[in-house]
């Protein structure tokens, strides 16, 4: 008698836009052609955007409202792309509607929507992970392991920056405040913050003290040079600039600063991970101790080049084919979020805020 076959996962998406097109779909279409999924639907806003992109599948069919989505179809998985204030009640909805959830960073515009989404996963027993693509990098792969052997000894403290000289974002709305709560913290701050906690063990945090800054976004006569994306100047209403310093418990500390906008020789950017026998950094991506009366320091001579977010996609389509638990846990996340908001209220008060 020969076995039943394998029944594709039904994957629909909410949002078609940047990162959808350029880093959610293009993953999806692929597995769809190894039979794995079918992309069953593409829901956005903007009409022409949600029928070329529905178009490159197979057999998905455009949608202007996910409510209706979720209705005319039943889904195996729901992969959340839009702007930061659609997160928390799209996936609440798709899990309600019986559908496991991937969406895209940050989790949502705070804490509180962040608890929801978990307690909505739990009652309907689905899974829900959050897209942060930089833990399925090889390089950062290649730190845990190192870290989670016990060769850097006791951690004590990090450094998480990522500082662009101008890249302020000219699409979508991430410049405004009600439709993404706030700008580089939420937006690269988020990605940094994830990979150094993630690297220490996901320590729980218990306090933060930080400062936000908008000195250059809404200048008229920002030179928006790297990106050349123009933006309307007037409704940017977010931050520029953040820095931060976590206190976890053990202990262990974390400085933080991101930026869309500083005058700096270039770019740069990475995580640092201090310990009382070894450090790692991924910038440069490496090991760096000590050996008797020498410094030594050990590179990886090759890492796979697969993208992290491609990664992400297949990991999160074998967790639902396999039942196996995801590798960015929601509550993980959460605490993530909890920094973030601390951060900002901290920025308000001019003081540290306690993390509960």
């Amino acid at each position: 008698m020969m076995a039943k076959a394998k029944e594709k996962l039904r994957v629909g998406l909410v949002g078609s836009g940047a990162i959808a097109q350029e880093q959610h779909l293009p993953y999806w279409r692929e597995l769809e052609a190894e039979g794995r999924v079918e992309v069953a639907g593409v829901c956005d806003l903007i009409p022409d955007r949600c029928e070329s992109e529905a178009a490159l599948c197979a057999n998905a069919r455009p949608y202007l409202d996910y409510r209706k989505m979720l209705r005319e179809q039943e889904f195996d998985v729901i992969d959340v792309c839009t702007q930061n204030r659609g997160h928390a009640p799209i996936t609440i909805a798709a899990l309600q509607a019986g559908a496991h959830v991937i969406v895209e960073k940050p989790m949502a515009m705070n804490a509180r929507e962040c608890a929801a989404m978990i307690a909505a996963a739990k009652k309907a027993r689905r899974k829900l992970m959050v897209a942060q693509h930089m833990r399925f990098e090889a390089g950062a792969e290649k730190l845990k392991e190192t870290i989670d052997r016990g060769e850097l000894g006791q951690i004590y403290a990090a450094e998480a920056k990522w500082l662009r000289r101008r890249g302020i974002p000219g699409w979508g709305k991430f410049h405004i405040a009600k439709e993404s709560l706030g700008g580089p913290l939420i937006d690269i701050g988020v990605h940094m913050m994830d990979l150094c906690v993630w690297l220490m063990g996901c320590p729980k945090p218990i306090a933060a003290s930080g400062k936000v800054y908008r000195m250059f976004g809404d200048r008229p006569d920002l030179f928006n040079a790297e990106w050349g994306v123009p933006y309307p100047h007037k409704e940017f209403d977010v931050e520029d600039y953040a820095t931060a310093f976590v206190r976890f418990e053990k202990g262990i500390t974390m400085q933080m600063s991101v930026s869309w906008a500083a005058n700096i020789p270039e770019e740069t950017g990475g995580v640092t991970i201090l310990g009382d026998k070894a450090g790692v950094c991924t910038n440069p991506l490496g090991v760096y101790g000590a050996d008797h009366s020498s410094l030594t320091s050990k590179k990886f001579d090759w890492l796979s080049p697969e993208d992290g977010h491609r990664r992400e996609i297949r990991h999160f389509t074998e967790c639902v084919e396999k039942d196996l638990p995801v590798r960015v846990q929601p509550e993980e996340s959460l605490r993530i979020q909890k920094i973030i908001d601390a951060i900002y209220e901290s920025s308000k008060k001019n003081r540290e805020v306690t993390i509960k």
